[in-house]
């Protein structure tokens, strides 16, 4: 008997488009292919820029400077090494501080953002959450400038009144200057901002999500929040890393507020001054081209610092989304949402 060969699998065959059709498609094409071409145009300029602060610094580019403004403000006497620009920045207080304000801001906000829109999306009345929405997408839109006066105007004095005593401020003169503007008020600021982006995404992931998907954890017994919890939260995992990582990109980023409200100088606080660390100054590496930036237009070691910096931001940023990314390709394999 002869064996039947396996029937072979249909030749696909190309997508056919209309003439408008291919139109549409090469302009998509070509504004995908210039967004490339600029971003690495963009990245190439600030390597090229940024590399002589990294040739000279070698690792001690990773070090600490010397604040000149955090000296003058002590009264302390500060020394220019021969041959090297006084404000010859190092990345490390700044590395630091972005990390402190960005990893508080994210920790702070996450929990927020997700219990928020779980509400908005699954648990709201109706014309409660009608109303919502919109006001969380304008709160998500607010510039950065009017987060950064609110708190240098309304939040800092609180700050500063309330939680910074006298006794507390002698006692830490000769360390380090304490008011208002610290990196408590800085992660705070940052929460405000990042926390109606990460809401407005995670509201329309969860929203997306079909309803059979619903109506199956019903039928097996479930309440609408074990339904979310079990099933929803799950699904929209890699909305949730997403929004996460929007977030992050935006809180590394952001300059204006930062710089009115976190302090700006450059020290390193300290976690073993226990509660008095929130209400330390920081010096986030984005905050500096606000700072810095009339001098670095004229500095060439200083400009060569300040590219260093925004290198520094692009490709952690770029790595991050990258590794996200990988991370959830299985995810998205297996029908998660976004």
């Amino acid at each position: 008997m002869l064996s039947a060969r396996p029937a072979r699998p249909p030749l696909r065959r190309a997508p056919t488009f209309e003439p408008g059709e291919r139109f549409a498609h090469a302009v998509f094409a070509l504004a995908g292919a210039v967004s490339l071409v600029v971003l690495g145009l963009v990245l190439g300029y600030v390597l090229w820029r940024a590399w002589p602060a990294f040739e000279a610094n070698g690792f001690s580019y990773f070090g600490q400077h010397q604040d000149p403004d955090l000296a003058g403000e002590l009264g302390l006497a500060t020394q220019q090494p021969v041959g090297v620009s006084f404000r010859q920045l190092h990345a490390w207080p700044a590395i630091y501080g972005t990390l402190l304000t960005t990893g508080g801001a994210i920790l702070l906000g996450l929990p927020f953002s997700l219990l928020t829109s779980i509400f908005v999306a699954e648990l709201a009345p109706r014309p409660l959450a009608r109303l919502m929405q919109p006001l969380i997408r304008v709160m998500a839109a607010v510039p950065s400038v009017v987060w950064g006066l609110f708190g240098l105007l309304v939040l800092a004095p609180f700050v500063d009144r309330v939680l910074i005593s006298d006794d507390l401020a002698s006692r830490y003169a000769r360390v380090v200057p304490l008011r208002g503007e610290s990196l408590l008020l800085g992660i705070v600021v940052l929460v405000c901002m990042t926390v109606p982006f990460q809401i407005a995404i995670f509201t329309d992931a969860l929203r997306a999500v079909p309803a059979p998907w619903r109506e199956g954890g019903r039928a097996l017994g479930l309440d609408a929040w074990r339904v979310t919890v079990k099933i929803l939260l799950p699904v929209i995992r890699p909305a949730i890393a997403t929004g996460v990582v929007l977030a992050t990109g935006r809180a590394i980023g952001e300059a204006i507020a930062l710089s009115m409200t976190a302090g700006s100088i450059a020290f390193v606080p300290n976690p073993l001054d226990r509660l008095v660390f929130l209400l330390e100054p920081a010096h986030p590496l984005a905050s500096m081209f606000v700072d810095y930036n009339s001098e670095g237009l004229v500095q060439g070691a200083l400009a060569a610092d300040l590219f260093s910096f925004a290198a520094l931001i692009l490709l952690s940023a770029l790595a991050m989304m990258l590794a996200v990314r990988l991370a959830l390709a299985p995810v998205r394999a297996r029908g998660g949402v976004l």
